[in-house]
């Protein structure tokens, strides 16, 4: 498309880099979640979704970004001096942030998996002990400690199961490792039965 006396003008629909990049992180989600499903219980982390927040937050920020600069190049709607360059920008970095947010809420929970994984491959060399209370609920045992937030109680799903004689109320020695996006995952629990 060309302009009066020979100037080019965008037509708009091309592609961005940020566009590009985002489409393949919407089609990438759900393979990662399934792919890296394992990281639930190789890599348990103690927090249940310590990514879910910042993860979101990026995702969105970044979605919008892309979407905002890729309706930058599409041709204006308005007719010459009508409008400010500031106030459309606006307006589409609003409808970009619109449509960013479910995306990113749900790109966020998809690739949940994927950072935990990635939080736990590269970790600290020195681990730290704790302990904990096993107690029983409705959908298995859980680890209760007076040090962690209060309310909070960790479901046991690591790969090895606890043993057959396990009874609320005994010990169990956490060794924990804090992993490369600064969450803290367990790398084995042993339990001390207490009769």
């Amino acid at each position: 498309m060309t302009k009066p006396f020979g100037k080019p003008s965008h037509h708009g629909l091309a592609l961005t880099k940020g566009l590009r990049l985002t489409i393949a992180l919407w089609g990438a989600a759900i393979p990662a979640y399934f792919l890296c499903q394992y990281a639930e219980s190789s890599y348990p982390t103690l927090a249940e979704s310590p990514f879910l927040g910042p993860a979101t937050l990026g995702f969105v920020l970044f979605y919008a970004v892309a979407i905002a600069l890729w309706l930058k190049r599409r041709p204006s709607p308005r007719a010459p001096g009508t409008s400010s360059r500031t106030g459309l920008f606006i307006s589409r970095f609003l409808l970009a942030l619109f449509i960013a947010t479910p995306a990113g809420f749900a790109s966020a929970y998809l690739y949940q998996p994927a950072l935990k994984l990635v939080n736990g491959l590269a970790s600290t060399p020195k681990p730290v002990v704790e302990h904990a209370l096993v107690d029983r609920a409705d959908s298995g045992w859980v680890l209760d400690s007076p040090y962690w937030e209060h309310g909070f109680r960790w479901k046991v799903k690591t790969v090895v199961a606890p043993p057959g004689d396990l009874t609320p109320g005994s010990l169990a020695k956490l060794t924990l490792r804090t992993g490369l996006l600064g969450a803290r995952w367990i790398e084995s629990i042993e339990y001390t039965v207490l009769k």
